[in-house]
């Protein structure tokens, strides 16, 4: 398989890890709880009952059988994972930092395009301001009038709109190489289980192995 195709297959099989460890970190469904009702002690004749008042999930999985299937799927997980560090080791650049550069010039870039797009301004408030003077009584009476709201960008909007253009053409070059290097890279690796489908379903026929 190739690296991008490992990638899916890694993250697969930790859904159903995570998907195993919720399930069995409920204690309904790794308990039967029964209630004995007494009812003879209350009322002479009367039959005592025994009743099931589980609440398990409705997969129901056995709880021995299912930490069985995790243990294989973490062997799985560990193999997968030393085939791609081989597999990333061999390429001609390093993957990860590639991947984890290009993810900050992305988010960089939203915040460039807002400064791009930021322009100076004013705005004319009518009647906001409130001023105190007294008058020829000697009362202090308040009177109102208007602010001039002025709104200067402090930076230079050419040299931010150069650095848009140039993050979004590295940006692209990364992704394209990310890309081909995903495609092209060969992962010794082949997988045990079918892991294609609902992860309760695929559970369901790792337990019927």
């Amino acid at each position: 398989m190739n690296l991008k195709e490992a990638f899916q297959t890694q993250n697969k099989i930790n859904e159903l890890l995570s998907y195993i460890t919720r399930y069995l970190s409920n204690n309904d469904n790794v308990m039967t709880i029964t209630e004995k009702h007494l009812r003879s002690k209350a009322l002479k004749g009367q039959k005592d009952e025994t009743v099931d008042v589980s609440e398990r999930s409705e997969e129901g999985f056995a709880v021995e059988a299912l930490l069985k299937v995790w243990q294989e799927l973490m062997e799985e997980k560990e193999k997968l994972s030393c085939a791609i560090g081989k597999a990333k080791a061999g390429m001609g650049f390093n993957l990860d930092a590639t991947v984890d550069a290009n993810k900050s010039r992305r988010s960089m870039l939203q915040a460039l395009q807002g400064l791009a797009n930021l322009k100076s301004s004013h705005e004319l408030q009518k009647g906001e301001g409130q001023g105190y003077v007294f008058n020829n009584d000697g009362n202090q009476t308040s009177y109102y009038y208007d602010i001039d709201r002025i709104m200067t960008i402090d930076y230079d909007r050419n040299k931010v709109r150069a650095m848009v253009k140039d993050f979004n053409r590295k940006a692209d070059e990364a992704s394209l190489k990310i890309d081909e290097a995903l495609l092209a890279t060969k992962v010794d690796y082949t997988p045990r289980f079918d892991l294609a489908g609902e992860n309760q379903f695929i559970v369901e026929e790792l337990l019927e192995k």
